[in-house]
């Protein structure tokens, strides 16, 4: 909806190394909408995360798209919708 802010949220957890316990949730205004599990990341223990990126995608190619990205925060723990 044009002009609404709206909360996205997505978390990773690598999981242990070699097991097959790794998952990425997705959250949107503080709803769960994806939930990957059983997900294989790495078999190293030295390999962490190391850095985070953001982005968006439009596959629509019907003009100028504008997402603004607002209270960016990258956490060990989840944290949810800030209150307005």
């Amino acid at each position: 909806q044009k002009g609404k802010w709206i909360c996205q949220e997505l978390m990773v957890d690598a999981g242990t190394p070699g097991g097959k316990d790794g998952r990425v949730a997705f959250w949107a205004d503080g709803t769960l909408k994806a939930d990957f599990v059983n997900l294989r990341f790495r078999t190293d223990p030295e390999l962490l995360f190391n850095r985070a990126d953001l982005g968006c995608y439009e596959s629509r190619n019907n003009g100028v798209h504008k997402v603004r990205f607002d209270d960016v925060i990258v956490a060990t723990s989840y944290i949810g919708p800030m209150s307005r």
